[in-house]
């Protein structure tokens, strides 16, 4: 990745290539290889190949996903991100089958960009939230 990028520009750049324009391949190009996400719930995604594989992951259960970003702030290598993840679920998630139920998920996400690559990242979605949405009611 371009070095002379800010931090800022790293992260709206991952958030546009892989999530608005489906080009998981610019993960490699954007994660450092000792990159490690501190997931919560989902536990730790290391390097670019963990990335890659939450991607598929949340592309095969919400094919249309998309992510609004509804702030941006910076502070030093520190990019935060309030985000909401909207989309359909239309294919398994978590071991749960498709509802054709719509979601609309708030989370959060701290990135940490030195050298133009996104090195660590703290990122945390409602899951909660996103379970009450696709769960089937009685």
């Amino acid at each position: 990745m371009d070095a002379a990028l800010t931090p800022k520009e790293v992260i709206l750049r991952y958030y546009d290539l892989v999530w608005d324009r489906r080009q998981p391949e610019a993960i490699e190009t954007l994660f450092a290889p000792e990159y490690v996400n501190h997931a919560g719930a989902r536990g730790t995604l290391a390097g670019p190949a963990g990335i890659t594989k939450n991607y598929h992951s949340l592309i095969t259960a919400f094919p249309d996903v998309r992510f609004t970003l509804d702030d941006v702030l910076v502070d030093g290598d520190k990019v935060v991100v309030r985000y909401t993840m909207l989309g359909i679920h239309q294919g398994e998630f978590q071991g749960r089958p498709p509802t054709g139920r719509a979601v609309n998920v708030p989370g959060i996400g701290i990135y940490r960009v030195a050298g133009g690559l996104i090195r660590e990242s703290w990122v945390l979605r409602d899951s909660l939230v996103l379970l009450r949405q696709i769960e089937a009611t009685g």
